[in-house]
């Protein structure tokens, strides 16, 4: 008998065992598959709901532009900058009452930071929500006194919003997103470790930016994106527990609950005539070893925790970073846009933590030889429309599945944009107010007169 020949009767045994237990349960499974179906479409029922409900939310929070314009002389270190990402932080809204998750669709907003190139010509941003304007505004004014803080125009509504309409004039597109190497506890190098002291910077890590930014052609626009939403305490949780395995701590053991109460209690109840009871755990003996697995680790793996422990101290946010390079199909430049544009991140690599790669799942860029091998133009063009319009719309990724699915499109599913953590620090070094250290003139325009501080009671809070 051949191996095609045995595997199908193998097959057909298995076969011909099941048939009968489905003809005598077959009221079983009937009821079984009913409920499984009941309780599918009651979960696709809700994500569906929320997914209305959220959208209805977003579109009725107003959002505006804020330009930060660079005053000649900016003494503030990029500490000054992690302060304010500590105020935003506390403007967390995480929804947690039924009303406030099921009937308003509310959940926890988000700010995006925005470094921008105009044929060189450098700006900063952040868009906000309007009724956290006064907020957003006061945070910058107590750190950078010196700099004006204006209400502008959509800058990106000079960029057409689909790819058609590029080609029609003449440029082509290309954007990506970029996420951690490693675990989001591991920290990437930040401003600490550039700075030689309070008074005199080694490098502004921002200069690299403007530097990168303000050597582009005048009819180019590059535009760098950060989406950061206050995130809660489950990564330094995660961090806590990568902590503890990098250590080589064991895990403590869990009690038993209830029934290792009762086993414990009849244990006692039948020895007590030979031996006093023991509630609890047992007392330590002297002769336990001492786990010296702590003590065994190199400086540098001592030196990764240190990292780890001061990284989760502080508060995180979910992060989001996108680019888009836009320019003439003439003078396009697909080398600059694939890995020049990430190359400013790369001074914030460390080897033995963490740094920055190119998400190429969402890189608007297909080859034939990437899966799954077909229609990779078509893929290509799907994944090009869809950051531009997440880039417009300042968009988180979708975190429903139905909201997944529902914004999917059979060559571009919508899975596979993610978000990290980076904290304060990390945040505060990525982007800030550059300082009087960085040759920024000509590339970035300046302040030209120093202008005075805001009255005293000024509100900052607003109706909404």
């Amino acid at each position: 008998m051949s191996p095609f020949e045995t595997i199908f009767q193998s097959v057909l045994g298995i076969i011909n065992e099941i048939i009968p237990l489905f003809v005598k349960y077959r009221e079983f499974i009937l009821v079984t598959a009913i409920f499984g179906v009941f309780v599918l479409l009651i979960e696709i029922f809700k994500q569906a709901w929320l997914f209305h409900r959220r959208n209805l939310y977003r579109q009725n929070t107003e959002q505006i532009l804020l330009e930060i314009k660079i005053p000649r002389e900016v003494t503030q270190m990029p500490q000054a900058m992690e302060q304010f990402f500590m105020n935003i932080y506390s403007l967390r809204n995480a929804p947690g009452k039924f009303v406030e998750i099921y009937l308003d669709g509310e959940v926890s907003l988000w700010w995006s930071l925005e470094i921008v190139s105009f044929g060189g010509r450098v700006h900063f941003y952040i868009r906000t929500p309007k009724k956290y304007k006064r907020i957003v505004e006061s945070a910058l004014y107590s750190q950078y006194p010196t700099i004006e803080v204006e209400e502008v125009k959509d800058y990106f509504e000079q960029i057409p919003a689909t790819t058609k309409e590029i080609y029609q004039k003449g440029y082509q597109i290309f954007g990506s997103e970029l996420k951690l190497a490693k675990e989001d506890a591991y920290p990437i190098t930040t401003y600490e470790r550039f700075e030689l002291s309070k008074e005199e910077m080694a490098m502004d890590p921002i200069s690299v930016f403007i530097e990168t930014l303000a050597g582009v052609h005048k009819e180019e626009i590059v535009c760098f994106q950060i989406l950061i939403r206050p995130a809660g305490t489950e990564w330094q949780e995660a961090g806590k527990e990568l902590i503890d395995k990098l250590a080589g701590r064991k895990k403590p053991e869990k009690k038993g609950g209830f029934g290792a109460a009762i086993s414990e209690w009849i244990k006692n109840f039948l020895w007590a005539p030979v031996e006093p009871p023991i509630w609890g755990e047992p007392p330590k003996s002297k002769e336990e070893k001492i786990d010296f697995a702590l003590f065994k680790l190199t400086p540098g793996e001592q030196d990764v925790i240190k990292a780890i422990e001061e990284s989760i101290s502080k508060p995180g946010f979910d992060t989001v970073i996108r680019y888009i390079y836009y320019a003439p199909i003439a003078i396009f430049n697909w080398n600059f846009a694939i890995r020049g544009l990430v190359a400013p991140f790369n001074q914030y690599a460390s080897p033995r933590l963490n740094f920055f790669r190119n998400n190429f799942l969402v890189a608007s860029i297909g080859r034939w030889i990437h899966f799954p091998y077909i229609m990779w133009r078509q893929r290509a063009e799907g994944r090009k429309q869809r950051i531009l319009h997440n880039f417009r719309e300042r968009r988180m990724p979708e975190e429903l599945t139905f909201g997944q699915f529902y914004t999917s499109h059979p060559l571009n599913f919508n899975t596979k944009s993610k978000t990290f953590i980076l904290n304060t620090a990390e945040l505060a070094t990525i982007f800030h107010v550059p300082t009087e250290k960085t040759l920024v003139a000509p590339h970035v325009k300046q302040v030209e007169s120093k202008k005075m501080g805001p009255p005293a009671g000024l509100p900052i809070f607003e109706q909404e």
